[in-house]
C-alpha cells in the first residue's frame, strides 16, 4: 500500500509538464541541486566557493522575480494600496488595517510616496533579505551551497510569501551583526525595527539578548543534552492545550496575544523535521565535549534559537515563525563549530556523525518537495504555479496577471486554508 503511494508521489514527480508550474517547487530543486554539489567539489574549495556565488545569486534571483506570487498577497496587495499616512499610523496604530504593524505600515508608506510600485517593494524585501544572509555566508568557510539550500528548504514560507515578518529577520540578525560588533546603538535600532516589523520579533529579541547577558564564558554542553532529552520526551509525549488564560497575562497588546492564542491552538506529535533537529542537537552535543569555546553572540542567538526549537517544537504552527528568525545563526554557528573544530583537533568519530547528519539533511531536503507537490495536488487555488515579472512578457497584461494572482490567493484562504484539521488541538 504504501509503496504505491510513494511510486504515484514519485511519477507525479516526475510529471514535468505539470509540476514546472509549482514555482515554490522549481526553486527548491534548484536550492538542493547547487547544495549537493558541495559534497562534489571537497576537494576544489576555489570551485567550491565559485558555485557558492552562483548558487546564491541565482537562489536570489529566482526569489526576488516572483510576482503576487503566494497567498499572503490577498493581504498584502490591498494594504499597500490602502496604506495611511505616516501621521495616521503614529496616531491610531491599533487601527491599521489587517492588524500589521506600525513598522511595515511606515515602510509602505514610504515606498508608496517615492512611487514604488508593489512588486518592487516585495522584489525590495527580497533583496534585504538575501544581503544579510549573504553576509552570514560568507562567515562560513565551506559548504555554502548546502547552507542556502537548508536554509531554503526550512524557511521557503517568509522567503516567498511572508514580508512583514522577512523584514523583521532582516532587522534581527542585523542585530546580532551590529553586536557581534559592539555598535551598540546600531543595535538598539535593529532591536527596536524588529519588534516593529513583526509581532515576533519581541519574543526573539529580549530572550536572545537576556541569554547573551547572562551566558557563561564556555559553550554549555550540558544544556544540549538536556535539549535533547527534552526533544525525545517531546516526540513522546501527547500533545496539550496550553492554557489560554496563561497566555492573557502575558505583557503584550491585544493584537498580539490574539496571535499567540491562534498559533498555539495548532499542533503535531510526530513530524518529519524532527530528525533535523535531533541531528543537529547530536552532533551540538558531540562536539562540545572535545571543543569549547567563548559564547559571543552568534552562540548565545543559537543557543536561544535551540531552546525555541524544543520547547516548542509540537506547536509547529507558532514555532516556524519564531524558527526563521534562527536558522541563518543556527546555520552559521554549527557550520562554523564543526569546520573549526575539526580543523583544531582530532574529533573521534566526528566525520561519522557528520556525514550521517549530512546524509539526513540531504533525505529530508529532497522529501520537502515531495510534500509540497502532494500538498498542491489537493488543493484548489494553485497558488503556488509560476508567476515572475515575466509573466506578463506575452499576451496577458500586467492587470490580468494581477487579477488572476489576486484570485488565487483568495481561493485558497476560502477554500484550501486549515482544510484539514486534524492538526487542531482539542477541536
Amino acid at each position: 500500500m504504501h509503496i504505491c503511494k510513494n511510486c504515484c508521489i514519485f511519477a507525479d514527480f516526475l510529471d514535468w509538464q505539470r509540476n514546472v508550474h509549482n514555482y515554490l517547487v522549481i526553486i527548491l530543486l534548484v536550492a538542493i541541486c547547487f547544495g549537493i554539489t558541495d559534497f562534489l567539489t571537497e576537494r576544489y574549495p576555489r570551485l567550491q566557493k565559485d558555485i557558492s556565488y552562483l548558487s546564491f545569486f541565482t537562489i536570489a534571483f529566482l526569489c526576488t522575480i516572483k510576482y503576487y506570487y503566494g497567498p499572503d498577497v490577498a493581504n498584502y496587495a490591498p494594504f499597500y494600496d490602502t496604506v495611511p499616512s505616516i501621521a495616521s499610523i503614529w496616531a491610531h496604530p491599533e487601527d491599521i488595517r489587517f492588524h500589521f504593524e506600525p513598522g511595515y505600515a511606515i515602510f509602505c508608506r514610504i515606498l508608496k510616496d517615492w512611487g514604488v510600485s508593489f512588486y518592487w517593494m516585495t522584489a525590495i524585501v527580497s533583496i534585504l533579505y538575501f544581503g544579510v544572509i549573504g553576509l552570514f555566508l560568507r562567515k562560513i568557510d565551506s559548504k555554502r551551497s548546502f547552507a542556502l539550500a537548508i536554509l531554503l528548504v526550512l524557511d521557503y514560507n517568509i522567503i516567498l510569501y511572508e514580508f512583514r515578518q522577512c523584514l523583521s529577520v532582516v532587522a534581527f540578525l542585523l542585530m546580532i551583526l551590529c553586536l557581534s560588533k559592539r555598535k551598540y546603538i546600531l543595535t538598539v535600532v535593529c532591536a527596536i525595527l524588529a519588534v516593529l516589523f513583526h509581532k515576533a520579533g519581541l519574543m526573539v529579541v529580549v530572550p536572545t539578548l537576556i541569554y547573551y547577558i547572562l551566558s557563561y564564558n564556555s559553550t554549555p554542553r550540558a544544556i544540549f543534552a538536556v535539549l535533547l532529552t527534552l526533544l525525545v520526551m517531546f516526540l513522546l509525549l501527547p500533545i496539550t492545550h496550553i492554557s489560554i488564560d496563561f497566555i492573557g497575562k502575558l505583557p503584550f497588546s491585544h493584537s498580539v496575544i490574539h496571535s499567540i492564542e491562534h498559533h498555539l491552538t495548532y499542533g503535531k506529535q510526530i513530524q518529519s523535521v524532527f530528525i533535523i533537529y535531533a541531528i543537529i542537537l547530536l552532533c551540538l552535543v558531540h562536539y562540545t565535549q572535545y571543543c569549547k569555546s567563548r559564547i559571543e553572540i552568534i552562540g548565545a542567538a543559537a543557543i536561544t534559537g535551540v531552546i525555541f526549537i524544543v520547547m516548542l517544537y509540537q506547536y509547529y504552527y507558532l514555532l516556524n515563525r519564531i524558527r526563521s528568525y534562527f536558522t541563518p545563526v543556527l546555520l552559521l554557528y554549527i557550520f562554523n563549530y564543526v569546520q573549526k573544530a575539526e580543523k583544531t583537533r582530532h574529533i573521534p568519530y566526528g566525520q561519522l556523525i557528520r556525514q550521517f547528519a549530512c546524509f539526513i539533511m540531504v533525505l529530508y531536503m529532497i522529501h520537502v518537495p515531495f510534500s509540497v507537490l502532494r500538498i498542491d495536488k489537493k488543493m484548489h487555488s494553485h497558488v503556488n504555479d509560476t508567476c515572475t515579472v515575466f509573466s506578463f512578457a506575452g499576451k496577458a497584461t500586467k492587470e490580468e496577471v494581477q487579477r488572476r494572482q489576486m484570485a488565487r490567493a483568495r481561493k485558497f484562504w476560502d477554500e484550501d486554508f486549515m482544510k484539514d484539521d486534524t492538526n487542531r488541538i482539542n477541536r
